[in-house]
């Protein structure tokens, strides 16, 4: 971006804060407006955004509202969003200066060092303190870049379209993550993820995730809920830290008891919760329910435990009166008793006024952190540093590879010389990625014994050809369970997953831009690998043509979308940025359960919630039509009367897209 270039407000006009648009407009805009801020004020910035978007189409478009606008798409990292926003926001009369600086932060993030420096400047030239350490970042990472990058790699066989990050091992070397993409298990039943929203993202609530490697199959993994117990927290648990002995868990989890208040003051009813620390020990009956660590305090959070290798010092990030900035990363000692001492910071070695976290410790005790304050490459940096408790040597920024434009963050290793983070950087398969370098997990060749395993190996292929299909989305669900989950493809265009003996499959793919592939059934049962191949097909859309979209079911009496039908609509999603004039209308379905009011009502509604998802992610609401049909176009004999299996029933209750315009 050369911003030295004179820029136009592309019809946003800006006002101060006491020049008012006139009362019939004012009338005419406070709905969209109103309704946006109050999500805002709510933290609900996916929801906001979307309203916001709809008001800034108006003429008028108050400062205010539009720099509310980009701190949304800076809070859902949405970075060449938040540049544009933010541009016509520091062109305002009224802009202020952290206007500038949360400017140059989002042109960092995409890369473009030399314009978030000059950016920095206007910054500074207005007293801002944060400026130098931020064009010394941008300094460094123009140098850092033009180096050959460490060798990570993205770990596609556990991320997803959604946010997969804090990794770890627990105390039997097995793979632990966590991730709000819904994720399911495969063999237990039991485990279940949690299905409510967290309406900042309109995301699943992030559960904790286990990774266990299969006998005969190393590169075929089940993952599933990491523990009942652990997980059992209403909204985000993980990431979790275990002690040397890997028999206590140190769990961070958003604060189950009050919220603290926020935005508005103590009467505006707006509240947000801080993260907690809980431990768990484990005994001869598995994990203890966790208990809540001895300095947890609603009025400030604590999180991101790190043990030391001797067990007697613990690390974590907090926002703790008397640190260095707006988050630190303190530490607490164990005592003779068992007990730890008082949090304690690790001084301005490692904090700066700014953000630190995600603190871990490696067997060598050298310690590895995020920061915002360092100077860096991105938002958050990662950095290793010697030392211990409050005595350290100068962190040394990790650089290119491991860092990123993005946030890079939560880094950590292991004896065997496995190295895992997290990042939102470009080019991954969703919001956070895990990359890294993993070494063979000693425990390769656990398996319960006495069970026949039996591996499924799905090849995808691209549209009209034999060439694999990479990075594609593989959906298979057990009939006979009625649970499902995904995996992303490798380059060779394959994905593997453990099935059971005897079990009734569907398995189909997805590609981003490249439509789906009919869905093939199957039983497993006889050889030890199933080997399956799926052809995406994608006609060109017609205006008229109608496609049932595969997997987008709902439950019984419900209109919220299920896990399963995320990927298909990912799919949508692409095939619409690849045609940006293509206008469609979602229609729902029902089935005949019910009176047909009812129905009629319940199916408006499952095609507006496919279509929130669809705005979530970008597309502009202009685009789609939604209409519900109720039970008035049934696929098979489910009639009212007629006695049927909810199998037969679910079928019915399914969504279509139609044409309208190309």
């Amino acid at each position: 971006m050369n911003i030295r270039v004179i820029r136009q407000l592309s019809g946003i006009i800006c006002f101060g804060a006491g020049l008012l648009a006139s009362p019939a407009y004012a009338q005419e805009q406070r709905p969209a407006q109103d309704k946006a801020a109050a999500h805002y004020l709510r933290f609900e910035y996916s929801t906001a955004a979307v309203y916001f978007e709809e008001a800034a189409k108006r003429k008028y478009f108050r400062t205010e509202h539009m720099r509310m606008l980009a701190d949304c798409y800076r809070q859902l990292n949405l970075y060449q969003k938040a540049v544009d926003t933010y541009r016509k926001v520091t062109e305002c009369k009224d802009a202020v200066p952290a206007d500038f600086l949360h400017y140059g932060d989002a042109v960092k993030s995409t890369g473009d060092y030399a314009a978030a420096k000059a950016i920095y400047a206007q910054y500074q030239e207005k007293g801002g303190a944060e400026a130098a350490s931020r064009m010394a970042g941008c300094d460094s990472a123009m140098v850092w870049m033009t180096a050959v990058p460490q060798p990570v790699k993205n770990l596609r066989e556990l991320n997803t379209p959604a946010s997969d990050w804090g990794a770890t091992w627990d105390g039997e070397g097995r793979f632990v993550f966590m991730s709000d993409s819904l994720r399911e298990t495969m063999l237990d039943p039991r485990q279940k993820a949690s299905l409510k929203e967290y309406r900042r993202t309109g995301n699943a609530f992030q559960k904790m995730y286990v990774v266990d490697t299969v006998h005969r199959a190393p590169d075929a993994t089940v993952i599933r809920g990491f523990d009942n117990v652990l997980n059992n927290f209403r909204y985000h648990v993980g990431p979790v830290a275990f002690s040397p002995g890997g028999d206590t868990a140190y769990i961070t989890v958003t604060s189950p008891g009050k919220p603290a208040v926020q935005r508005g003051g103590p009467d505006a009813g707006y509240r947000t919760r801080r993260l907690d620390l809980f431990v768990s020990v484990r005994g001869q009956q598995g994990w203890q329910a966790p208990v809540p660590f001895a300095y947890n305090n609603p009025q400030y959070s604590i999180g991101h435990a790190a043990v030391a290798a001797d067990g007697q010092t613990l690390y974590f990030t907090g926002d703790l009166p008397g640190g260095q900035g707006k988050t630190d990363i303190w530490f607490c000692e164990r005592q003779s008793d068992g007990s730890w001492s008082t949090p304690k910071n690790c001084g301005t070695a490692i904090n700066t006024p700014d953000e630190e976290a995600f603190p871990t410790i490696n067997e060598a005790g050298k310690l590895y952190f995020s920061s915002k304050g360092h100077p860096g490459m991105g938002g958050f940096d990662l950095f290793v540093v010697a030392g211990g408790k409050d005595s350290w040597a100068t962190p040394a920024n990790l650089r290119n590879g491991y860092n990123s434009p993005g946030d890079d963050f939560y880094l950590r290793s292991n004896a065997s010389g496995s190295e895992v983070f997290a990042s939102n950087r470009t080019g991954g398969a969703g919001s956070d990625d895990l990359y890294g370098i993993v070494a063979a997990p000693a425990n390769a060749q656990r398996m319960e014994p006495g069970r026949k395993i039996i591996i499924l190996e799905t090849t995808v292929l691209q549209q009209g050809s034999t060439t694999p299909a990479t990075g594609a989305t593989v959906l298979l669900t057990d009939e006979n369970r009625q649970e499902y989950w995904t995996l992303l493809t490798t380059d060779d265009g394959k994905a593997y997953m453990v099935i059971l003996d005897g079990h009734r499959y569907v398995v189909s793919a997805s590609g981003s831009g490249n439509g789906w592939s009919a869905p093939q059934k199957f039983t497993a049962g006889g050889e030890d690998t199933v080997k399956i191949s799926l052809q995406l097909a994608m006609a060109v859309p017609r205006p008229g043509s109608v496609h049932e979209l595969p997997d987008i079911y709902y439950d019984r009496d419900d209109y919220r979308l299920r896990p399963e039908s995320f990927p298909v609509l990912d799919s949508l999603v692409a095939l619409m940025e690849n045609f940006p004039g293509l206008v469609v209308e979602l229609g729902a379905h029902t089935d005949s359960r019910h009176t047909d009011a009812y129905n009629i009502v319940l199916s408006e509604r499952r095609a507006a919630s496919a279509a929130d998802y669809l705005v979530r992610q970008g597309i502009s609401r202009s685009r789609i039509r939604t209409v519900g049909y109720g039970e008035s176009r049934l696929v098979n004999k489910c009639t009212d009367g007629v006695e049927c299996t909810e199998e037969e029933h679910q079928k019915n209750r399914r969504t279509e897209l139609r044409v309208l315009q190309r």
